[in-house]
Order: C-alpha cells, then sequence, then structure tokens
C-alpha cells in the first residue's frame, strides 16, 4: 500500500520546510552564506540537524531553495486595481506591476541582506537569472499582443542583465539609490524596450507617478 500524507502531515512539512528557510534567510543576512552553518540554521529554526537534511541536501541546495521562494513570493505579490478603484490603460498597469515587484524586493531588507551576501556565489547570477528569464517568457507569452514586432531573445537578454547588475551594485552599496528609484527606472526601461513611442512613455510613467501614493506609502 503507497504511503500518501494527510493533509495535517502535508501542512507540518511545508512549515517546517518554510521555518527551514525563513532561519536561512536571517542568518545570511546576518553573518553571511559561508559563515552560517547547516547546524547553526536548524538551530534558529529550532529542529535538528538530522531533520535538516531530509528537506535540503545541503547548504547550497537550501540557498537556492531560499531564492527560489523569497523571489516567487515577491513575483507572485499581483497588483489588484480593484483595490485602489484604479482603472487605467494596460501600459500603465504594466509599469505599476513592475515597479511594485522592484519596490518590494529592495523594501525587504532580510531579504536584501541575505541576497547580497549571497551574490558571489558561482551558482546565484545564474540561478536569479534563470528565474527571472522564464517569468518574463510567461508575461511574454500572456501578453503577446504587446509584444508584437520585438524581438524578445535580444530584449531579454539586454534587460536581465541590465536588472542582475542594478541589483548587485543597489545591495552592495556601490549605487545610492533608492526603492522608488530603482522601480521608477525599471518600469520604464520596459517600456522604452518595447519601443513605444515617446508621448506613450512620458503618459504611462506620468501616470505611474501619480498613482505610487495611493498604491504605497512612498512619497514622491
Amino acid at each position: 500500500m503507497a504511503y500518501r500524507r494527510t493533509q495535517k502531515m502535508q501542512k507540518r512539512v511545508t512549515d517546517r520546510r518554510r521555518s527551514i528557510i525563513e532561519a536561512a534567510e536571517k542568518l545570511f543576512a546576518e553573518k553571511g552564506y559561508e559563515s552560517t552553518t547547516m547546524q547553526q540554521i536548524a538551530d534558529e529554526a529550532g529542529t535538528s540537524i538530522g531533520n535538516m537534511y531530509f528537506y535540503f541536501s545541503n547548504k547550497e541546495e537550501l540557498m537556492l531553495s531560499m531564492i527560489d521562494e523569497l523571489c516567487e513570493e515577491i513575483w507572485d505579490n499581483h497588483f489588484n486595481p480593484e483595490e485602489f478603484d484604479i482603472s487605467e490603460d494596460h501600459y500603465t498597469m504594466e509599469a505599476i506591476d513592475d515597479y511594485l515587484k522592484v519596490h518590494t524586493l529592495f523594501s525587504n531588507i532580510t531579504f536584501a541582506k541575505s541576497m547580497l551576501n549571497i551574490a558571489q556565489h558561482r551558482l546565484f547570477r545564474n540561478h536569479i537569472i534563470l528565474f527571472l528569464e522564464n517569468k518574463t517568457r510567461e508575461r511574454y507569452k500572456k501578453y503577446e499582443d504587446f509584444f508584437e514586432g520585438l524581438d524578445r531573445e535580444i530584449a531579454l537578454s539586454y534587460h536581465l542583465g541590465g536588472l542582475v547588475n542594478m541589483f548587485e551594485k543597489i545591495l552592495s552599496g556601490e549605487l545610492k539609490r533608492t526603492p522608488h528609484e530603482a522601480g521608477l527606472f525599471l518600469a520604464k526601461s520596459k517600456l522604452l524596450i518595447r519601443g513605444l513611442d515617446e508621448k506613450t512613455v512620458e503618459n504611462t510613467m506620468a501616470n505611474l507617478k501619480e498613482l505610487i501614493p495611493k498604491i504605497t506609502a512612498e512619497p514622491l
């Protein structure tokens, strides 16, 4: 007879896995990736080292899972215009979504510090780029009509390489920019990459700046 987890057991497994990832995020932010041991993460998560290895075979796997899950949370934090009684054109709504993703990313201090402390790991850059590439391809497919005539492969390579560089430099402090400035830059750059006319880009960005105070606590 095949072993099957009950709903309660599955929830316990999910919650424990989540607590381990949260512990790793906290310790990577405080101590750095290299200085953090699996035992320390287990202690922080309130579990045994043996139980840790049930969920993750090594620290590297745990790190990559942390990147995936936390980035997924941020990416899936969709903007719901109905909550704010907002009705705008497609370009403005997409610009809002891009702005909020970057703003949320850089505003999460613990996550940002964790990312900074693992940014030099040999797998970090490729893993982040792969995650963003997959999500961007999903968007291209969903809004296919809006990307008509665009060389998507060139746009994707250009956009993702620049985004990860910006991400690393802001987190390291080399580039002094606020989450607000980074969000505006990403939103505008994606409009420009599409080859939209100047007036459309200007109007979209004006709409975005007008809406930001309604959907965030960010002053302009």
